[in-house]
């Protein structure tokens, strides 16, 4: 019976792994919520994403509209890191201090 049992626990899934709700990158914090739909800009224009939506702040250092591009960055390797893939044709929003990505980790 402990042979049965044994077998029956290698069914080939791989356990379901739940990413970090929040990491830190140097001095940015990513915070990571399911469910989010977003939007990529097309030559058709904006059509809707969905997926895991990232949220990207300076607990030291609050960010600016102007640094859209080194929350991308940091959204980037906070997919990585989350062992997920970011869309980066995803809209980001600024919502002051945070830079919001909806929809683009998966």
């Amino acid at each position: 019976m402990a042979t049965l049992g044994a077998l029956g626990a290698c069914t080939g899934e791989a356990p379901s792994r739940t990413p970090a709700p929040s990491l830190t990158d140097g001095p940015y914090v990513s915070v990571l919520r399911e469910a989010g739909v977003g939007e990529v800009i097309t030559a058709a224009g904006a059509e809707p994403i969905e997926g895991n939506t990232l949220t990207i702040y300076s607990p030291t250092d609050p960010l600016r509209y102007d640094q859209g591009l080194i929350a991308k960055k940091v959204a980037i390797r906070a997919c990585t890191a989350r062992m997920m893939r970011f869309n980066p044709a995803a809209v980001g929003i600024y919502d002051a201090p945070n830079w919001v990505f909806p929809g683009a980790c998966r």
